[in-house]
């Protein structure tokens, strides 16, 4: 914005400038001696202009290109007193000549010393001589805010930096700390587990369930610090599925039982109201919530009672608030105490983490799951008389109907292969052995085992294998690198199912799975019910029906993650003759902007290939073609300069693209 002084200014730059070129005109018409006569007046007139100090505060200088000046106002002579001396030599007008040459009016900066001006050049003549006008305007002030600012900017350009790299290696620690723990966990609780089924003595089996049951007490601790992290950096979402609430109460109440009455206490559940059959949002985070709020009160109760009570409030628009009581007869928590439950690493007394254990994050990550899903949590308490927590949570009710269907159409009973050969890669004796007892007790008889990367690509290459469960973190060669030189190295014969057994339980875990060649993912410590359903999907076995015996087609990924069929059906309405009209225009699309990204590739023209990453991101998710939804999902969100995880993704893409065209054309031809 110009200031009245400025404007002033170039006001008095305006005036001296028309006064020089009517100057000009009369030297044309006039004689000699009019025309010196006018100068001089001239001359005058700029003088008188120039040198109103209060209008005109800042430097002003005329001067010939000779050197000669013509005037300075007192601005000038007092910001620079040897001006008059050096004339041109003096720094404010060094360099003049060369600045102005293709131009009538120029600005620039100058610095002199520890001031730095802001200067106008504005040409002319004067007795056919060039000539310059020369304002300046001192912005010291203004540069050394401005490198001040930039000295801020770095500073927090450099703190944003580290605060990344901070979070890079809190990450990592995490995930390193997740890997160290769950593997020897996974081989304790899974060997644990398969010794209670055996046939012991009444001594060995109490030896056992105490392994067991302080075995997953630690993986309880450990959930709790990944939680914790996950959801300070923001990394928890939550699922909006049907399930049935009372479902949740009773499987807990079956839960905590046992160790309610091993202390004697009495534990009740209550399900009052009119409690709808199903509801829309995320059983696993409420399971995970109830769940801390019950282990605290059987925790802290040593006597009486423990209730555990739902009911649902209706709201407006199929909308109901469910509200949930945990109310114990326990040790109670003073009142100047009760603010401090819910806070991170905090208990209500110091003596209360050496009696009774545990992170002082449970309540914590409690609150904030409640939050998440858009519900509070409320504590009353006294002291030695007991707790109650009450959690209300919005919800929606489900069509109970299209529940019930969706469960028929998912639970076939497919059953695995139990002749599939299959190969077990991991690098811990405990987990190999694990794996050998409970593939064996699965009914598997034909696997072979590797306890390092090279050697499962030796065995690799001498045998054809249905499935391989491959451990992600091993030395010297880990499991990304093995499922990418498996995946260069497969041929049509030899093309097996890639599951990650993975310690790694950090957001992003099943992305790296996928992105080097994996199909699906299972965490440790394994759970054997998990094992099989994945078993179930990738490996199918023989089905009770001659149904369901049509449904599984020789490439049985696409049963699983590759195409969802059902996506199609409602899209359709179940009409062949429009399903394979559809089927051939995608695919017909597909091949073109796969042919599009492999050229793009090949090109290494990255910003293409990013481009249709995302066309084919789009056109896979609208259809339900998922698997490959997913890893092009991945790929449109690198950055062009990212050429390693490119590299890695686009490999990814195009075995994904051959399973999905395998499955596509084959569906088509049979429509």
């Amino acid at each position: 914005m110009i200031t009245d002084i400025e404007l002033m200014n170039i006001t008095a730059l305006i005036s001296i400038f028309c006064s020089l070129m009517l100057f000009l005109n009369w030297k044309k018409s006039k004689a000699l001696k009019e025309a010196q006569i006018f100068l001089r007046h001239a001359k005058q007139e700029t003088k008188e202009i120039a040198e109103l100090p209060l209008k005109n505060p800042f430097p002003l200088i005329q001067i010939t290109n000779s050197g000669e000046i013509i005037f300075i106002n007192p601005a000038a002579v007092k910001t620079f007193p040897d001006i008059q001396n050096l004339g041109k030599q003096h720094p404010i007008l060094s360099d003049i000549d060369n600045i102005i040459q293709t131009q009538t009016v120029s600005m620039r900066e100058v610095a002199i010393e520890a001031q730095v001006f802001h200067q106008t050049i504005m040409t002319t003549k004067i007795d056919d001589e060039q000539a310059y006008i020369v304002y300046c305007y001192d912005i010291t002030a203004r540069k050394s805010y401005e490198k001040e600012l930039q000295k801020s900017q770095q500073v927090t350009e450099q703190a944003r930096k580290e605060a990344e790299q901070a979070n890079q290696a809190r990450g990592d620690f995490l995930a390193n700390m997740s890997h160290e723990l769950r593997t020897p966990m996974n081989g304790i609780i899974g060997l644990s587990d398969i010794l209670l089924d055996a046939s012991l003595n009444k001594e060995s089996k109490e030896l056992i369930e105490a392994i067991n049951s302080s075995s997953k007490n630690l993986l309880i601790l450990l959930n709790d610090l990944l939680d914790f992290s996950k959801i300070e950096a923001g990394e928890i979402s939550v699922e909006s599925i049907p399930y049935n609430p009372s479902d949740i109460i009773h499987q807990l109440e079956k839960l905590h039982r046992p160790v309610a009455s091993q202390k004697g206490l009495i534990m009740e559940t209550e399900i009052r109201g009119n409690m709808p059959d199903f509801v829309l949002g995320d059983p696993s985070r409420l399971q995970q919530i109830l769940n801390n709020l019950m282990s605290n009160a059987v925790k802290f109760t040593d006597k009486g009672s423990i209730l555990v009570s739902l009911k649902c409030k209706p709201q407006v628009d199929n909308q109901i608030l469910l509200q949930i009581a945990v109310k114990d007869t326990g040790i109670g928590i003073p009142e100047d105490k009760q603010d401090k439950v819910f806070k991170k690493f905090q208990q209500a007394d110091s003596s209360t983490s050496r009696k009774y254990g545990g992170t002082g994050l449970g309540l914590s990550i409690t609150k904030d799951l409640v939050e998440l899903m858009g519900g509070a949590v409320k504590l009353e308490s006294k002291l030695g008389e007991g707790t109650m927590f009450t959690v209300a949570i919005p919800a929606q009710i489900a069509d109970v109907q299209q529940f019930k269907e969706d469960q028929g159409h998912n639970n076939k009973p497919l059953g695995y292969n139990t002749n599939a050969k299959i190969m077990v890669v991991d690098d811990h004796p405990v987990n190999l052995l694990f794996m050998q007892k409970t593939l064996s007790k699965m009914g598997f008889k034909d696997f072979d085992e590797a306890d390092s990367g090279k050697k499962a690509l030796s065995l690799f290459k001498n045998k054809n294998y249905d499935l391989i469960l491959l451990d992600c973190q091993m030395p010297e060669m880990n499991g990304f690198e093995v499922a990418q030189k498996i995946r260069e190295m497969e041929t049509a014969e030899n093309e097996p199912t890639i599951i990650a057994v993975t310690a790694d339980a950090m957001k992003g875990a099943e992305q790296k799975c996928m992105a080097s060649g994996m199909d699906d993912y299972i965490s440790k410590p394994v759970d054997k019910e998990k094992l099989q359903q994945i078993m179930t999907c990738w490996i199918p076995g023989e089905t009770s029906t001659e149904t369901q015996k049509e449904n599984i087609t020789k490439n049985t990924k696409s049963d699983c993650q590759i195409f969802n069929w059902d996506h199609l059906h409602e899209f359709t309405d179940g009409s062949e003759a429009a399903e394979k009209k559809i089927l051939g225009i995608f695919i017909d699309n597909l091949e073109q902007d796969i042919k599009k990204l492999e050229s793009s590739f090949e090109t290494k023209n990255y910003e293409d290939w990013d481009e249709m990453a995302h066309k084919l991101y789009g056109a896979c998710a609208h259809i339900g073609a998922y698997a490959m939804a997913k890893i092009c999902d991945q790929a449109q969100m690198l950055s062009a300069n990212d050429t390693d995880n490119i590299i890695k993704l686009h490999h990814a893409i195009i075995g994904q693209y051959q399973l999905l065209h395998d499955t596509l054309e084959s569906k088509k031809l049979s429509a």
